[in-house]
């Protein structure tokens, strides 16, 4: 009967996780009619992969998202595509490494890029207009944000959970765990934990997008870094850093400038960030920490 009772165990165990294995999709290339990601798939991000065209991806509730180390996995909202991905508290929306749980790293994949419409003070390709940095941009110029409309949508990004990214192209040419280049304050971005990411946590270019309820939890490089014109209002923003963990071109709570150049183009630089908690690297007054942090 103990062996009869085993095997059925068995059993039932096989079914159950066949039940709810789940399909890896791989997706490549470009998103250019409107997508739905489901909860019972998990996505694999194979090089960047573009939303565009007026096209939104939407991204259902407690789905998976992960990112391909080789190909530099990244997903890119153009300013001309738009994502709806709104998770919830108890079913978060996870974009993370592609390598199993326990052998995950800072920089396993790209990360997740957001452009718009809204206004800049980057010159790269005429007045206002930006290419992202990370070297994402291509002949199509899918990497090229800003422009007049401050109220502008991209979209909604609400209970995301983004580990592991971060991509360094070259020195200062980074793909961040959260990139945001001229987004409007029509988008809604709430909710947002980053984690481990190999350069910067959340990255503003410009833009007038307001977020609210942000984590930066042990980053590499700056928890929240914005210039090139931004004047979002961020409320209510945590980060949590690793004593020993830091970039070589030194890490801090805040970095910012107006612009990369520290000139006095406008739109000028007006971020204004509100009841915001900045913890560590120092546990004690006598911790040792990484000689690389340098300010708050």
């Amino acid at each position: 009967m103990k062996l009869k009772l085993t095997l059925f165990t068995l059993m039932l165990a096989a079914l159950f996780s066949q039940a709810n294995a789940q399909t890896v999709v791989p997706v490549s290339g470009d998103i250019s009619t409107n997508t739905t990601w489901t909860a019972n798939n998990t996505y694999l991000l194979t090089g960047f992969v573009y939303v565009k065209n007026g096209a939104t991806l939407t991204i259902q509730p407690g789905t998976t998202i992960k990112g391909d180390k080789a190909t530099k996995g990244t997903l890119i909202v153009t300013k001309n595509g738009k994502i709806n991905a709104n998770g919830s508290a108890t079913q978060p929306i996870v974009f993370t490494s592609n390598f199993p749980a326990g052998q995950r790293n800072y920089g396993d994949w790209g990360g997740v890029i957001i452009l718009g419409n809204a206004p800049t003070n980057k010159n790269d390709c005429g007045i206002g207009c930006g290419i992202i940095e990370g070297g994402v941009d291509n002949a199509a110029g899918d990497g090229k944000f800003g422009g007049t409309i401050s109220a502008d949508s991209s979209g909604v990004f609400r209970y995301i959970r983004i580990e592991f990214a971060g991509v360094v192209f070259t020195p200062n040419n980074e793909i961040n765990g959260l990139t945001m280049g001229g987004v409007g304050n029509k988008t809604k971005i709430e909710y947002i934990q980053v984690s481990y990411t190999n350069d910067d946590s959340f990255e503003w270019f410009g833009g007038t997008v307001d977020a609210k309820y942000l984590i930066a939890f042990r980053g590499l490089d700056d928890d929240f870094d914005a210039d090139s014109g931004f004047s979002g209002r961020i409320q209510y923003a945590l980060s949590v850093r690793d004593s020993s963990i830091a970039d070589v071109s030194s890490s801090n709570g805040f970095e910012i400038d107006n612009d990369v150049s520290g000139t006095a183009t406008t739109p000028f630089t007006a971020a204004v960030f509100s009841n915001v908690t900045i913890a560590g690297p120092k546990v004690t007054a006598t911790s040792p920490f990484n000689g690389l942090y340098r300010r708050a």
